[in-house]
């Protein structure tokens, strides 16, 4: 899932900012350890050089996505524990036996321009949330959540504030439901085929439209081929000796939107996440050797649609055999798939028992056809739906029997109470889990010889 706008997630559903209040008026809206206390203790005693002996003894089969770090990505000079989450020892602790986590993280907070030193203070967060997955001798896979776009704030205006409801209001009193339409900021700026972000700042009481830029495109902060490559060179260069680090995302969910080409054209993004993963991954290998490469697939990365959208991403040269190709995969939408769980029945709907096992299944032949190791990296359901969880159970249980192991959305901090498929709320420092926690946690104790699927 991502915090910005595109076709498959309304703006309603996305995280909004902590210090935004209420959340409906915001409009900006979406346990044991791996080996026991004792391999905890003896991998924090590893220190950061002994991670790749450490990482050969077991492969964890089901983790959960831990966000936080990523959200709202678009606010400028953004502060933890108001505009994003850090993940806690708390969160880490709540989520029990989980071997492995998927870290969503940020270009737009580790680099405040291409070819720039690293954001030392996003690093130190970053660190510190890694810090506590080792402690806990887990897992955890640092990633890029930016889905191939980053934020540029292109106007501001002024004379709006919050009224006592909590919703935005022009000088006139009239509320503003949607902040970044095309009418609200008409005699300001045009809006172009690019997605827009909202955003009223309460601390200069400025309203501010941030405009997505295609990663290594003119207008955006990595504003060319080399852009994400050299970003993720210095992650790597930064992290690759943590204990906790198991491996690499590459980019979350590239999709194909309506962004143009220097010539006019509408951007193919399969073709240029094509050219960017494989940049992307030559960086890291040639700098890491020791640690998985996911690679997220085409189209929102859909494991029902894998076959469709792509097969090409197996054309990455992978000469030391690090590469993992990742897919998501929501049970929602009568077999569509999504996220939103807007649907007939919204998070109520009926799911079918192999529903799961059914949209997997052609990124599972893919895996197997090519050779190739595979990573679900999202799945997810609404806490109380019961045919879900036997769905994802089932689902769950197919993935093991070839081998593809997989983490839930979402396990962490800063989403609302009412989320549709947040499994955790924070309630002062006390992290409860959810009950749509049940399906995964089942597999927590699962452990793999290997990810390549079975022939």
């Amino acid at each position: 899932m991502s915090d910005h706008p595109h076709p498959r997630r309304t703006a309603a559903a996305a995280p909004h900012p902590i210090d935004q209040t209420p959340a409906a008026a915001a409009g900006i809206t979406r346990r044991r350890v791996l080996q026991g206390a004792a391999g905890a203790v003896a991998l924090a005693g590893l220190g950061w050089g002994g991670r790749a002996a450490a990482q050969s003894a077991a492969l964890p089969f089901a983790g959960l996505n831990s966000s936080g770090l990523a959200s709202n990505s678009y606010v400028e000079n953004a502060e933890i524990g108001t505009h994003y989450r850090a993940i806690t020892a708390q969160h880490v602790a709540a989520a029990g036996a989980c071997p492995l986590f998927r870290l969503p993280t940020t270009a737009a907070r580790f680099t405040r321009g291409q070819g720039l030193a690293l954001n030392e203070t996003y690093c130190s967060q970053v660190q510190d949330a890694l810090d506590h997955v080792a402690a806990r001798g887990k897992r955890a896979i640092v990633e890029l959540h930016d889905s191939m776009r980053l934020p540029q704030r292109v106007a501001v205006k002024s004379g709006y504030r919050r009224d006592a409801s909590g919703a935005l209001v022009d000088a006139r009193g009239n509320r503003i439901d949607d902040a970044a339409a095309a009418a609200v900021w008409a005699d300001t700026y045009p809006l172009r085929n690019f997605g827009y972000q909202g955003y009223f700042d309460r601390r200069d009481g400025l309203l501010k439209l941030y405009e997505y830029r295609v990663i290594g495109t003119p207008g955006c902060t990595l504003y060319n081929a080399s852009g994400l490559p050299d970003l993720w060179a210095r992650i790597v260069n930064r992290f690759r000796q943590h204990p906790a680090v198991f491996g690499w995302g590459v980019m979350n969910e590239p999709y194909q939107g309506d962004e143009r080409a220097a010539d006019g054209s509408v951007l193919s993004m399969a073709t240029h996440w094509q050219n960017t993963a494989t940049a992307c991954c030559k960086a890291i290998i040639d700098r890491d050797r020791d640690h998985f490469v996911f690679v997220c697939g085409n189209g929102y990365a859909s494991a029902r649609l894998w076959q469709e959208d792509s097969m090409g991403l197996f054309d990455i040269p992978d000469p030391y055999n690090r590469i993992v190709y990742e897919a998501h995969n929501y049970l929602d939408n009568n077999g569509a798939g999504g996220g939103n769980w807007i649907g007939p029945g919204g998070r109520n709907e009926v799911i079918q028992p192999d529903t799961g096992i059914t949209m997997v299944t052609p990124f599972i032949d893919a895996l197997r056809d090519a050779g190739k190791r595979g990573y679900l990296g999202e799945h997810g359901y609404p806490a109380g739906n019961r045919s879900a969880e036997v769905a994802t159970t089932r689902m769950l249980a197919h993935l093991q029997a070839n081998n593809i192991p997989s983490t839930q959305w979402c396990f962490g901090p800063g989403w609302p109470d009412d989320d549709v498929l947040g499994m955790s709320r924070d309630v002062g420092a006390d992290i409860q889990a959810k009950s749509n926690l049940a399906a995964v946690q089942a597999f927590f104790d699962v452990r793999l010889s290997s990810y390549i699927p079975p022939r």
